[in-house]
C-alpha cells in the first residue's frame, strides 16, 4: 500500500507537471485538449485487446512491462525539458503512447485486485485503493508545484519516473493466478464481446455505465483537461495557486473514497442521487467563481460528487462481474470513461473557446441535469445489490 501511495503521487505530480507544460506551449485551450485526446483516444482502440489479455494472461507480467514503458516516458520528458528541446508535439507522441500503456494496465490492475481479496470484501478494497489513489490526488499536485517552483518542470516527470520502483518490487512478490475450473479456463479464452454481453443485460451494471458515461460527457473535462486553463485563464492565478486547485479537487475525491467505506450498501442508490445534486450545485459555483476561495469550494464538492458515482459504478460493476470475464467487463466498463472524455475534452474546449469557460459550464451543467434526472431520479432497474460472481 505505501508503495502505491508512493507511485500514485509521483504520478500526480508528472500530471500537474504535463498539464503546466502542455499551458506554457499550447496557445489556445483547443490545442491543451488534443494533448489529452492523444492520450486518451488510443485507450478505447487498444481496450477490447487488452481486456482479453487480462482475462488469459498473467496479469502481472503485463503491469510489469505497463510499468517499465512509463518509466521511461517520463525519464524521456524530463530530459527534453532538462535541455530545453520539447515540442507540443513530443507531448502528443508520449501521449499516444502512454494512451496504449493505459489501455494495457487498467484491465490488469482492476482484474488483479480480486484476485488478492475475498469476493465479499471487493467493494471495501476498491474503496481503500481509491483512497489511496486520491490522498495521492491530494500531496501529488501540491508537491509538483513545490519540485517545479524549486528544481523546475523536468523535476516532476523524474519524480514519476522514480516512483515506479515500488510497483516493481511488490508485482515480482505476488505469486500467479491459481487455475481456475475447466469451465473458467474456457471462458478466459472467448471473445472480448462476452464482456459486453455481460454489461448489456446486467441492468444494475448498465445503468452505472450510462451514469459515467454522463460524468465523463459533460462534468469530467473540467477537471482532468481544463482546470489548469480554467485555473490560469479564467481566474488568473499562478503555478503555485493551480496546483492547490488541484490540491484540491482530490480532497473532494478522497472525501467520497473514504465515505465509500464507511456507508453501508443500502445507502448506495441515496449516495447516488446526493452524488448528482452536488455535481450540480458545484458546476454551478464553479462557473460563478471570480476568486480563488471560492474556486477551490466548488471543485472539492464538484469531485465528491462525481467519485461518490464513479466509485458506486466501480463497486457495483466489479462485484457483479463473472471472474473469467472481470478483465473485459473492466475494458468495456471503462469505455464509460475513456471511450468519452476525449471527445468531450475537444468538445468542452470549444464551448469555451467560441462563448467562454462560464457559460461552457453553464451548458453542460443543464445538459448533465437532464440526462442524470432521467437515469437516476425515477425508479431503479434492480437492487443495486452485488449478484453471485461465477
Amino acid at each position: 500500500m505505501i508503495s502505491e501511495f508512493v507511485s500514485m503521487v509521483g504520478a500526480w505530480m508528472q500530471m500537474q507537471g504535463q498539464q503546466l507544460v502542455v499551458e506554457e506551449h499550447a496557445s489556445t485551450s483547443q490545442e491543451q485538449a488534443w494533448v489529452s485526446f492523444a492520450t486518451l483516444m488510443v485507450i478505447p482502440l487498444f481496450g477490447p485487446w487488452a481486456g482479453t489479455m487480462a482475462d488469459r494472461f498473467d496479469r502481472r507480467r503485463i503491469l510489469l512491462a505497463v510499468i517499465l514503458m512509463q518509466a521511461l516516458l517520463a525519464v524521456f520528458v524530463g530530459w527534453k525539458l532538462q535541455a530545453g528541446s520539447l515540442l507540443l508535439w513530443h507531448l502528443i507522441g508520449v501521449g499516444f503512447i502512454m494512451g496504449v500503456t493505459h489501455a494495457f494496465e487498467g484491465p490488469a490492475y482492476s482484474a488483479l485486485i480480486p484476485e488478492l481479496v475475498p469476493k465479499e470484501k471487493i467493494a471495501r478494497a476498491f474503496a481503500l485503493d481509491r483512497s489511496v489513489f486520491h490522498t495521492a490526488r491530494i500531496v501529488g499536485p501540491a508537491l509538483a508545484g513545490l519540485a517545479v517552483a524549486r528544481y523546475g518542470l523536468a523535476s516532476a516527470f523524474y519524480a514519476n519516473a522514480i516512483s515506479f520502483i515500488g510497483p516493481l518490487v511488490i508485482l515480482f512478490a505476488i505469486p500467479r493466478r491459481p487455475r481456475g475450473t475447466d469451465a473458467e479456463e474456457m471462458q478466459r479464452r472467448t471473445g472480448f464481446l462476452d464482456g459486453w454481453r455481460h454489461v448489456r443485460s446486467d441492468a444494475p451494471t448498465f445503468r452505472m455505465v450510462l451514469i459515467s458515461a454522463a460524468n465523463a460527457f459533460f462534468c469530467s473535462p473540467f477537471v482532468i483537461v481544463l482546470l489548469t486553463w480554467y485555473g490560469k485563464r479564467t481566474l488568473g492565478l499562478g503555478s503555485g495557486a493551480v496546483g492547490w486547485l488541484m490540491a484540491f479537487a482530490g480532497v473532494g475525491a478522497l472525501t467520497a473514497s473514504i465515505l465509500l467505506l464507511a456507508l453501508p450498501h443500502s445507502h448506495r442508490e441515496f449516495l447516488v442521487r446526493l452524488g448528482v445534486v452536488v455535481t450540480v450545485i458545484s458546476m454551478l459555483m464553479l462557473a460563478a467563481a471570480h476568486g480563488f476561495v471560492l474556486a477551490c469550494a466548488s471543485i472539492l464538492l464538484l469531485t465528491l460528487g462525481l467519485n461518490f458515482l464513479y466509485g458506486i459504478s466501480n463497486q457495483i460493476v466489479q462485484e457483479r462481474a463473472p471472474d473469467a470475464l472481470r478483465g473485459r467487463v473492466s475494458t468495456v466498463a471503462g469505455f464509460s470513461f475513456v471511450a468519452v472524455i476525449p471527445f468531450s475534452g475537444l468538445m468542452s474546449s470549444w464551448l469555451e473557446r467560441s462563448f467562454g469557460m462560464r457559460a461552457a459550464l453553464l451548458i453542460c451543467t443543464v445538459g448533465y441535469a437532464i440526462t442524470l434526472a432521467a437515469l437516476v431520479f425515477r425508479k431503479s432497474d434492480a437492487d443495486p445489490r452485488p449478484a453471485v460472481a461465477v
